[in-house]
């Protein structure tokens, strides 16, 4: 078994002071729970991003994993890695050719798929992932 997450500290910063600006800000008065619930709702569905393979299934979900998706290792054809670019952004973005999920920008393992959609998941030790999903594979 293979599990490898990642806290996604840029989100959890720029949420924590965009949250103390509102908290110090007099003009939002009205604003500030509804605001605020907002920040914390994006912070526990987003705040990392894990990857798990077991015997038969490769998942990854965010946070506590109400957001996840699975693939079963029998439908990966391909895998190569992936340098992700600054203005893709974190979290879930929609590529050319593809989906990308990741908590931080950098690298990423391209996995295409017998039906040849392909998913990029973002991690931190790409080699790793890939070389676990070319076993077994």
């Amino acid at each position: 078994m293979y599990k490898q997450t990642e806290i996604n500290y840029s989100l959890i910063i720029i949420l924590s002071v965009i949250s103390a600006f509102i908290v110090l800000s007099p003009e939002l008065a009205g604003l500030k729970i509804i605001i605020l619930s907002i920040n914390l709702l994006i912070t526990l569905l987003f705040f990392s991003l894990t990857i798990v393979i077991d015997e038969q299934t490769l998942r990854w979900y965010f946070g506590f994993g109400i957001i996840s998706k699975r693939v079963e290792l029998s439908q990966i054809a391909d895998t190569s890695t992936y340098q992700t670019k600054w203005y893709q952004g974190i979290g879930i973005r929609m590529l050319s050719d593809g989906w990308l999920y990741n908590a931080s920008v950098g690298k990423a393992v391209k996995i295409t798929l017998t039906d040849g959609k392909n998913i990029y998941l973002g991690c931190k030790d790409a080699d790793a992932l890939q070389q676990v999903l070319n076993v077994k594979v």
